[in-house]
């Protein structure tokens, strides 16, 4: 009989280990659920770790996760203390950021792909590490949720729901660039057009169905920063 392949504690011993800050359930059960299945063929291990210093209970969303950047940088670098850890990342809403986030002020209009690059650099300067590697979701995750509007239909049972939300799609040139207004923001579509939208649930078991290739597919500055975390600790290019 062959002997027991190493046990999944040890698999993830010999691999770069990368420990990714975010929101909450959400968002920890997309980095297990959908990324992390992938990157450990690859030879990354994700672990989510939600921010200590989320909002109070009943906060609505649109007043962000936290109210202050400090509290954001503290627990990323109470993360980047740990010696065993490779690269401490953020998977962070661009919308709904503390307004004092570095580069949030001065960002560029327009364009939300330079404006992401632009808050991210700043942070990425303020942190002044180089195993820390910014990235803030544009604009929540649920734009990742549009991008697998077919898979959410089907999982709620809505044949119409698909059509509904692939067309905001469409309008706005692509999931990750459905605008992040307080109305119109990607959440705020798909529960207008379902409003049995479960987040935590739903959502990442959608994502999950379409798979992460067709979601870097749809989601190019998504698939930019996973292609960092695969290339070597900080998103350096390993040598």
């Amino acid at each position: 009989m062959a002997a027991p392949g190493p046990s999944r504690s040890g698999e993830a011993e010999l691999m770069r280990q990368v420990h990714v800050l975010v929101e909450g359930a959400t968002e920890e059960r997309l980095v297990g659920q959908v990324f992390q299945p992938e990157l450990s063929r690859r030879g990354v291990w994700l672990t989510p770790v939600a921010l200590k210093t989320r909002r109070a209970v009943g906060r609505p969303h649109d007043k962000g996760g936290v109210s202050k950047w400090s509290k954001i940088e503290h627990d990323i670098r109470a993360l980047l203390r740990n010696s065993a850890v490779d690269t401490v990342t953020t998977m962070l809403d661009l919308y709904g950021l503390p307004s004092d986030t570095p580069g949030l002020a001065d960002a560029p209009a327009g364009d939300a792909y330079a404006r992401a690059l632009h808050v991210e650099d700043a942070m990425t300067r303020a942190v002044a590490d180089r195993r820390f590697l910014s990235f803030l979701v544009l604009h929540e995750t649920e734009a990742w949720v549009l991008a697998a509007a077919s898979e959410l239909s089907e999982l709620v049972a809505s044949p119409r729901l698909a059509d509904v939300l692939q067309a905001h799609v469409t309008a706005a040139g692509g999931p990750e660039l459905v605008n992040d207004g307080p109305d119109t923001a990607p959440s705020k579509r798909i529960l207008r057009a379902y409003p049995g939208y479960r987040k935590v649930v739903d959502g990442p078991d959608a994502v999950e169905l379409l798979g992460l290739d067709a979601l870097r597919a749809a989601c190019p500055h998504l698939d930019a920063w996973l292609k960092r975390l695969e290339s070597g600790p900080g998103g350096n290019t390993a040598p």
